[in-house]
């Protein structure tokens, strides 16, 4: 039986936003979202035949997980697998999607997961029918700008800070310095923090600082670390908080979630096998990549529904 990883830490947090999709001067392909839930990138894409989908942007998810709704909508079938979602794992139904369609990219006869997205979605404030991973958007270099609210596909301009990627049946992951060791932590779009697998770094001391966090699988809590240094690459990440597991975690074949909001922009360049990043500090300022780009025109408006409040989830193509 096979098994998956689907990480997503969400809170509650009401938006309406509309949806852009064009092309800009350079003639890179250009998807407007916002953020939910604090750390979510939600898009309008189609899953089959249904349009107007509201898609969590999930490199953390393998492989593309779809609402229960939707997969009944499309009259879609399949048999069980496991899924682990962070600290326990869930039984999930694996179906193939007749396409999904992400801006410029279209998949088809994908093989999902399929499960209940209803608390993602009261959760995030939002209806969420699929949760987006590197098995779909592994088709394309992308580059995401957390400032101006935009994906831009296609080839993607080297960023001031960059480092080589692995990625292994649809997980990316990047080497970080912790201290004098090398963690290997999954670029994971879908986090809100920077996560470590207490079993994977023994040398970390725990702590008793706490936090509570949910995912797929339900509630649970986190310990909260500091570090002396973090390094990826040239940027040091210590200044924000380290979460690390308490409970035991399924076999991963990394060490942790590197949670992409923490910078202004991030990219995922499949031609070059690169992550590249901009960091929130005053380096952005000599760094034209994001302001290039044109403004695209409006192309939709209201593709998400907000969750009435009770009573009143590949190799690249190259």
């Amino acid at each position: 039986m096979a098994r998956h990883a689907v990480l997503l830490l969400s809170f509650p947090l009401l938006f309406t936003c509309s949806a852009v999709f064009a092309e800009s001067s350079s003639g890179e392909q250009v998807l407007s979202f916002k953020i939910c839930a604090r750390q979510l990138i939600v898009v309008q894409g189609s899953i089959g035949q249904l349009e107007k989908r509201n898609l969590v942007i999930d490199t953390g998810a393998y492989p593309t997980v779809i609402d229960r709704e939707v997969a009944r909508r499309l009259g879609l079938n399949g048999h069980m697998e496991e899924l682990d979602a962070v600290d326990r794992t869930v039984s999930s139904m694996a179906v193939r999607v007749p396409e999904i369609a992400v801006g410029p990219i279209h998949t088809t006869h994908l093989r999902s997961l399929v499960e209940d997205l209803s608390d993602v979605s009261r959760r995030a404030g939002v209806r969420i029918d699929a949760l987006v991973g590197l098995d779909v958007l592994a088709h394309s270099s992308f580059r995401i700008d957390y400032d101006s609210r935009k994906i831009f596909f296609g080839h993607v301009d080297r960023m001031p800070s960059t480092i080589p990627f692995h990625l292994a049946n649809a997980k990316l992951c990047v080497d970080l310095k912790a201290g004098s060791n090398t963690v290997r932590m999954l670029v994971d779009t879908g986090a809100e923090k920077v996560m470590l697998l207490a079993s994977h770094v023994p040398w970390i001391a725990h702590s008793d600082r706490a936090q509570a966090f949910t995912n797929l699988g339900g509630s649970f809590v986190m310990q909260e670390v500091r570090l002396g240094t973090l390094l990826l690459g040239d940027t040091n990440l210590n200044s924000e908080p380290v979460y690390l597991s308490t409970r035991d975690m399924p076999i991963y074949s990394f060490d942790g979630f590197l949670a992409t909001i923490q910078f202004r922009q991030v990219a995922f360049d499949f031609e070059r096998d690169e992550f590249g990043w901009i960091a929130r500090d005053d380096r952005r300022k000599h760094v034209h990549v994001a302001s290039g780009a044109a403004e695209a025109p409006p192309y939709a408006t209201g593709f998400i529904e907000e969750v009435p409040k009770p009573g009143n989830a590949l190799a690249p193509k190259r």
